[in-house]
């Protein structure tokens, strides 16, 4: 066999084997081994988007955890584990000394528990001004201690004092609360009384426009009502009570519900600003002269 025959077979045989190899390799081996390779990456990217997902729980569960802890440790309100009546009584007169003057009468109605709390309620009554009983229902209601007003009812009174002044209203009160309690110790820590105060009272809903009763003339001032003009001069006036007494009175002078207003030197006039309850007006009294008087300065 000739040199070239051998040749040309030998680099047959080869190219077969190469054929051979690279077609189980291209169409047997490497197709498994992508298909492994694709399946791996696959559990790999789940266990990354697992990881991703469970970073990103605990990090909501930590802003949870922060938030919980921040509310718990500014909470507004702390619950004892009992409660009874000369507690809550006790309670009560401090939040007194803050809101202002209040009489107060308390009793005690009844227990109502449930699974992990409780309350007591109590009926209180008594009497104040407007701006103490509004703050002494803000103090109790926003106090480190949890009580609830569940019904409230008021009426207005007007009481007179011995000034002189204008009656002032106090409001007689009634009101039911409740003062609560629980079985879960931790809710007992003690909390800082809240930094907040209530706003300023700039208007009483329970003043009368026009009040019931007007004082009592304790200060025995000039009543207008039975005063007579007797002379007028620039600034001042000579009158006649109803007694009999003769006063001088100038611009300013207090009288009985009122003051001097002008005085008219001119027609001999007084005008008085008067105030009755709320009844606002001006009342003018004038030097009368009998007839004998009235021909002479004709």
């Amino acid at each position: 066999m000739s040199y070239k025959i051998r040749n040309s077979i030998a680099l047959g045989v080869l190219l077969f084997l190469v054929f051979v190899v690279g077609g189980y390799v291209s169409f047997i081996s490497q197709p498994g081994k992508l298909k492994g390779i694709a399946k791996e990456s696959k559990h790999v990217e789940s266990q990354l988007q697992d990881k991703v997902v469970q970073e990103r729980a605990i990090s909501d569960m930590q802003n949870t955890l922060r938030e919980t802890i921040h509310r718990w440790n500014n909470r507004l309100k702390e619950i004892p584990q009992f409660d009874i009546s000369s507690q809550t009584y006790g309670y009560l007169s401090r939040i007194i000394d803050e809101s202002g003057f209040m009489k107060l009468n308390m009793s005690f109605n009844g227990t109502k528990s449930l699974s992990k709390y409780g309350y007591n309620t109590y009926h209180i009554i008594g009497s104040a001004e407007f701006p103490n009983i509004f703050r002494f229902m803000w103090l109790l209601e926003n106090g480190r201690r949890l009580y609830k007003i569940t019904t409230i009812a008021m009426k207005s009174e007007e009481k007179l004092d011995t000034a002189g002044n204008l009656p002032t209203i106090q409001l007689n009160y009634e009101m039911d609360i409740q003062s609560y309690f629980t079985s879960e110790k931790s809710l007992n820590t003690p909390v800082m009384n809240p930094d907040s105060t209530p706003e300023p009272i700039t208007s009483n809903p329970f003043e009368p426009f026009i009040f019931g009763e007007v004082p009592k003339n304790t200060r025995n001032l000039v009543d207008v009502s039975n005063l007579s003009v007797k002379a007028v001069a620039d600034s001042k006036a000579l009158v006649m009570d109803g007694s009999g007494r003769l006063i001088t009175l100038k611009l300013g002078d207090p009288v009985y519900l009122g003051k001097v207003e002008t005085i008219n030197p001119e027609d001999g006039s007084i005008v008085f600003r008067m105030n009755r309850g709320g009844i606002i007006d001006t009342v003018r009294k004038q030097i009368i002269f009998d007839k004998m008087q009235r021909g002479m300065m004709q």
